[in-house]
């Protein structure tokens, strides 16, 4: 059984820019006894058909609507450009947050340090009681900033991360 034929190319064509069977001359011919070349004939002329059927349904839309879309996907995109700076320094602006949520975590640790020789030092002059009023303003110079920078750091972290992750 014959798989292919050197014709089938000029069968397809002549379907294609509708010449079958009027413009063929000896194609015609040919067909009518090449099996192959007879069944590319039938399935181009179905296509064919189905295309020229389809064309005649569609309905277009109008030119006023293509613009108007056209115009609302433009304006769109730009939108879209415009908050990606925006998007990339609300990133920055969380990091550089987190990094200095860090380094005040650091210093906070840091002074928990302080604050345990601070304890060693009223237990230690507890024994004068005239010391424990200069002990207790040590601990209170060096308690209340940190209360202060843990407190910012609650209240800001969350602000930072809403701003960070905000698709608007």
């Amino acid at each position: 059984m014959i798989v292919e034929c050197v014709r089938e190319a000029e069968v397809l064509e002549a379907v294609a820019f509708r010449r079958w069977p009027e413009q063929c001359g000896d194609l015609a011919a040919h067909v009518s006894s090449c099996e192959v070349c007879a069944d590319v004939l039938e399935v181009a002329r179905a296509l064919h058909d189905d295309r020229d059927r389809l064309c005649r349904e569609a309905q277009p839309p109008s030119a006023g609507m293509v613009w108007w879309r056209a115009t609302i996907r433009a304006r769109a995109e730009a939108a879209r450009t415009a908050t990606q700076p925006i998007s990339v320094l609300q990133g920055i602006a969380g990091a550089c947050f987190v990094g200095a949520a860090a380094g005040l975590a650091t210093v906070a640790w840091h002074s928990m340090h302080w604050m345990d020789r601070i304890g060693e030092l009223a237990v230690n002059l507890e024994a004068r009681r005239a010391d424990i009023a200069a002990a207790s303003t040590i601990a209170a110079g060096h308690g209340l900033p940190i209360l202060v920078a843990v407190a910012c750091g609650l209240v800001l972290a969350p602000l930072a991360i809403y701003l960070t992750l905000a698709d608007d």
